[in-house]
């Protein structure tokens, strides 16, 4: 069954978006300038997203769908450790979501426009002819500012790379009628747990410097006994909300 992983409390059915990166590692925005946070207007870690042109970010359907107040979510660049105040900080003009969206997290995509533009490299999303990327046994990685365990929520930028595989995989993490045609299932390598965790929703996934999928739902309990990732395919991103 999908739960959506926001940064609010873990709660069993519709909830909030997914969290943070457990395990993998720490990395930066200064390797990684197209990943942001969302942020809550009372400054909370929402979600994560992907600056896919100076003034649009990619991120996951719920993490508008539920947020208290879209409109007023902050979106935070170059800021690896969200308790600093480096970076540059935007607000919501507008956005769009997947107009198929369903809170069974189907179609689980949204794009923000900022009020200003942002100085930073952007990531190409992925289309119908980067098909190859999404081969079972490709390996990709994933960022996020979410949570890491379960004490508490993340504020530093992590990392991790995940191996595709069948939806089948991902298990208790989809629905029966999910098809690979909309989402992705990302396992950890042999041996580790790395997976998505609360506040992670939205974030990208990436292979070969394209954005493949974004974090939709996974390991709620941010711990080690089911370590794994479910994304939105980025090929099931609409172009009109793109634009």
């Amino acid at each position: 069954m999908s739960i959506p992983l926001v940064a609010a409390g873990l709660v069993a059915a519709a909830a909030s978006p997914a969290a943070a990166v457990h395990g993998g590692s720490d990395t930066t925005t200064a390797a990684n300038p197209f990943v942001v946070a969302l942020e809550t207007p009372a400054g909370e870690q929402w979600c994560t997203g992907a600056l896919i042109a100076p003034t649009k970010v990619l991120t996951a359907g719920h993490c508008i769908a539920e947020a208290g107040d879209p409109a007023g979510l902050r979106v935070i660049a170059g800021r690896t450790d969200l308790t600093s105040s480096a970076g540059q900080v935007r607000h919501v003009k507008s956005y769009k979501l997947d107009p198929r969206y369903t809170d069974g997290l189907q179609h689980d995509s949204a794009v923000i426009t900022l009020d200003r533009p942002l100085p930073h490299r952007t990531v190409r999303v992925a289309r119908q002819r980067d098909e190859g990327l999404y081969r079972n046994g490709a390996t990709a990685t994933v960022y996020g500012f979410g949570r890491t365990g379960t004490d508490g929520p993340g504020t530093r930028l992590k990392q991790a790379t995940l191996t595709l595989a069948p939806l089948a995989d991902c298990d208790p993490y989809t629905w029966p009628g999910d098809t690979p045609a909309l989402k992705a299932c990302g396992a950890p390598k042999p041996g580790k747990t790395d997976s998505v965790c609360k506040g992670d929703s939205g974030g990208p996934l990436v292979a070969n410097g394209v954005v493949i999928g974004i974090v939709s739902t996974g390991n709620h309990y941010c711990d080690d006994q089911q370590p794994l990732s479910v994304f939105t395919r980025a090929t099931d991103v609409p172009a009109e909300i793109l634009r």
